[in-house]
């Protein structure tokens, strides 16, 4: 009987061990995560004097890197991003029926207008334990997809080229919102399912600042 008594209580410490261990590997994930996105603008068919004609496409390219923190693997669930183009033209005075955020920067105040706005669910890029993973998304904006945005990131761009500066030198902003699942965590079986069985087996991280729009 001492011995079963024994083994059981060493069993039961071996349980315990793993249990403390899987906690704190699940915490440490939570907290040393971390994201680092990046985005470049480009405009391909220009025209000859670097204007955007209708023909033109505006393509942004944005990556979103995580590092794992340690042995627990991640996988990308879901990359919400946002771009703002600097609104030149209402900065310059000029009246503008579009719908700009404001953006303060110390004692200055500029003009920003949202040109994309979406999220992509389909990349389940994987995380590797203690190393990086990148989301690389390929964003395009055409007049024929989405003619709102086009015409009035062809004013903006238009509006610069014809003061000296070339379309790809507008500024832009970037606001990128990311979930990522923990492995080996067990994930909700359902909608209903509790938040804190969500917030435990899912990473939230981001970067920038969405100004809404």
């Amino acid at each position: 009987m001492g011995y079963l008594l024994v083994l059981t209580l060493a069993v039961l410490l071996v349980l315990t061990g793993f249990a403390v261990a899987n906690f704190v590997s699940v915490a440490d994930a939570h907290a040393r995560a971390g994201i680092g996105a990046t985005v470049s603008v480009g405009f391909l068919g220009l025209a000859a004097d670097g204007t955007l004609p209708d023909s033109g496409k505006v393509r942004a390219w944005v990556n979103v890197t995580v590092e794992g923190p340690n042995s627990r693997a991640l996988l990308f669930d879901t990359v919400i991003y946002k771009l703002y183009a600097e609104d030149l033209p209402r900065e310059a005075g000029i009246q503008v029926v579009r719908k700009d955020v404001q953006v303060q920067n110390g004692s200055k105040i500029g003009w920003f207008y949202p040109a994309y706005s979406d999220s992509n669910t389909s990349s389940q890029v994987v995380v590797p334990a203690q190393r990086a993973g990148t989301v690389f998304l390929v964003l395009d904006l055409t007049l024929q997809a989405m003619q709102g945005p086009f015409r009035a990131v062809q004013n903006i761009t238009d509006f610069a080229v014809a003061h000296g500066t070339r379309a790809s030198k507008v500024p832009w902003l970037l606001f990128i919102l990311t979930s990522l699942w923990i492995d080996g965590v067990p994930r909700p079986t359902s909608s209903t399912a509790s938040l804190y069985q969500t917030d435990v087996a899912r990473i939230v991280l981001e970067q920038g600042v969405d100004y809404g729009g």
